[in-house]
């Protein structure tokens, strides 16, 4: 028999094509790819029913209601609640994916002793012991025990303070979380006064000095409902954006005055200025409660629209118009919160701002910033608390331990203002989830629970109109490791010898929470929103264990408006110092202040970038040339 080539190529191609005929090749790849799925390094996907289940998202302080879609208990996606009181159905993008922060790769997986570069592994135990010595060589004449707390308003700020109170020096500092105008505004005020929100729904005119409203600032859905409305008609909002770049927020406004850096506060004197020479204020009401109307006069009396216009970079006549644009579309809300990432103006600066919401009479009345009341408190949680101080009011170089709740804010605070403020061999103590920023500053690193893994309150929103109490319940199961706060800081108060609430730590926050709720319901104020069905009902109509039920649910308490109500004497001037003298120098305004050193921002992150504001050099730069702070805009930007 002859073979030849041809019957080899022949006998080739048929086997060829009897393989690719045949069912060997679709066989291989499926035992292949279900051999691939089972490797055991593989996540398997969860099985189940499918459920649906509601908290309230944590990762900033807006408090957004959340709709989970579980399957079994692992939730999988996660969208906004319909109708929620906070949230008007809105979810941030980062809320909508947090679903997969319990499986970051940089979880803390148990507690570590940083040395230099290295992570030494340790046990929490071993930890407190070592803290507890630190804190036992803390004497009365040298330096503090601190917290830096990141979301402060929550019931463990409260329990921060009341350790705080009890420890050697202690020392609670509160992160900014974009209240800045409602603190400022209340600084005004000779007797305790406050907190204000904004009534944004009654509102005809907002003025922001920077302040992010449009890029996630206060409760984004809040906001965004606001503007759809005004889009569609439905609502009379004017929107003016002061600020030195045009952010999404500017863009978005009605009008954008886009001033040189360092200059708001010479333009809200300037404003101040027009309104007192037009008397387009209430002369009764500010000449009877200002006991230094005169002397802000004087101040006022410097900055002519001309002049603002020379420092600002505006026109005179836009100065002039927009005074009259606020003075006669009241109610006015003026906000001056800064860039979340461009750190706040200063202290001064915002208490020149502040001032023209009761220069214009929208104060404690509808429509304006109003009062509103605070959270109810149980009667066995009203200790002495250290007071609440600001991280730019500490003393340099005097906290001997520093214990820092990485809890999200939703502003920058630069590690090397954190560093400034720490003794020569101070200890720094992280209670994060996660490998973070801030960790690099720490000595110790004790895991604490992340997204959804523990029971958490929600303070009210920064621009919340009344007060309100959510809870986070607990959608994942937290690793052994982790370490709730609470009762980390009865373990350090046990070892060092310090009165605090050990016999009610046992089970965490939760026995807290549970007497937080009791007192909410003892005052028989408010109602309820109960998130799976959109409804209301009154405090007064459900008991203590249905509303806590309802909280666990993703519910929210909501609290009765408080009305009108007389204010107190204030001062325009008194409790600034001379920072707002300083403003009648020659350069201006432009000397800002140095709290904060140069930190560049990713562009867009709620509208954050470099500014001249938290960047001595580029200031220096500013007083040191003969160009204007626009001259050096494209640096700013750059």
């Amino acid at each position: 028999m002859n073979i030849n080539r041809r019957d080899i190529l022949k006998l080739l191609g048929g086997s060829a094509v009897g393989f690719f005929l045949s069912p060997v090749p679709y066989k291989l790849l499926d035992d292949t790819a279900i051999w691939t799925q089972n490797w055991p390094w593989v996540p398997k996907p969860p099985s189940g029913p499918i459920q649906t289940k509601f908290s309230v998202c944590t990762l900033c302080p807006a408090g957004c209601g959340l709709r989970a879609r579980c399957v079994g208990d692992q939730p999988v996606s996660l969208w906004g609640v319909a109708n929620h009181p906070i949230s008007r159905g809105a979810l941030c993008p980062m809320g909508m994916t947090a679903h997969h922060l319990p499986y970051h790769p940089l979880r803390l997986k148990q507690p570590y002793v940083i040395n230099g570069n290295e992570l030494i592994p340790t046990t929490l135990d071993e930890a407190i012991t070592n803290l507890a010595n630190v804190i036992a060589g803390i004497k009365p004449s040298s330096p503090a025990i601190a917290v830096l707390d990141g979301q402060p308003g929550r019931t463990t700020s409260l329990l921060y303070r009341q350790f705080l109170a009890s420890a050697p020096n202690g020392v609670y500092i509160a992160a900014r979380n974009g209240c800045e105008t409602s603190t400022s505004l209340r600084g005004l005020f000779d007797q305790p006064v406050g907190p204000f929100g904004y009534d944004f729904e009654n509102t005809q005119t907002i003025l922001s000095f920077g302040a992010p409203l449009l890029d996630g600032w206060g409760s984004p859905g809040r906001m965004v409902q606001l503007i759809k409305e005004r889009a569609n008609g439905e609502r009379q909002l004017k929107l003016i954006q002061v600020e030195t770049r045009q952010s999404h927020t500017a863009l978005q406004a009605d009008d954008w005055l886009p001033i040189y850096p360092g200059t708001e506060a010479a333009l809200a004197l300037g404003l101040a200025h027009v309104i007192v020479r037009e008397h387009l204020y209430d002369e009764n009401l500010v000449r009877k409660t200002s006991s230094d109307f005169d002397s802000y006069l004087r101040l006022i009396d410097r900055f002519t629209p001309e002049r603002v216009a020379n420092l600002s970079g505006l026109t005179a006549a836009r100065v002039f118009a927009t005074a009259f644009d606020i003075a006669r579309n009241k109610p006015v809300v003026v906000i001056a919160d800064g860039d979340a990432g461009a750190g706040p103006l200063a202290k001064d600066e915002r208490m020149a701002i502040a001032g023209l919401n009761i220069l214009l009479g929208c104060v404690g009345g509808e429509g304006g910033v109003g009062l509103r009341r605070e959270v109810p408190t149980p009667v066995e949680f009203q200790r002495e608390m250290a007071p609440l101080s600001d991280i730019s009011e500490v003393a340099d170089h005097s906290l001997r331990l520093l214990i820092i709740d990485a809890a999200e804010s939703g502003c920058a605070i630069p590690n090397a203002l954190i560093e400034k403020k720490l003794a020569k061999d101070a200890v720094v103590v992280g209670l994060s989830p996660y490998f973070c920023e801030l960790s690099r500053l720490a000595n110790y690193l004790i895991p604490a629970p992340g997204f959804l893994e523990s029971l958490q309150d929600v303070p009210p929103a920064i621009d919340a109109r009344v007060a309100s109490f959510s809870i986070a319940a607990a959608l994942f199961a937290p690793s052994a490791s982790v370490t709730e706060p609470v009762t980390f800081l009865a373990k350090l108060a046990a070892a060092a010898g310090i009165d605090f609430y050990n016999e009610m730590t046992a089970s965490g926050l939760e026995e807290f929470l549970k007497r937080q709720v009791a007192a909410i319901h003892l005052s028989g104020r408010g109602k309820m929103f109960v998130a799976e069905s959109s409804q209301y009902s009154s405090v007064a109509d459900i008991s203590p264990d249905e509303m806590w039920e309802q909280l666990l649910a993703g519910g929210c308490w909501l609290d009765s408006e408080m009305g009108t109500k007389s204010l107190p004497e204030f001062s325009f001037l008194r409790k600034s110092g001379k920072g707002l003298e300083r403003l009648t120098t020659d350069r201006g305004p432009i000397e800002t202040s140095n709290e904060y050193p140069l930190l560049l921002m990713p562009y867009g992150w709620r509208g954050a970038t470099a500014n001249s504001q938290i960047s001595p050099l580029l200031t220096k730069l500013f007083q040191e040339s003969d160009l204007r702070p626009g001259a050096n805009q494209a640096l700013l930007n750059a």
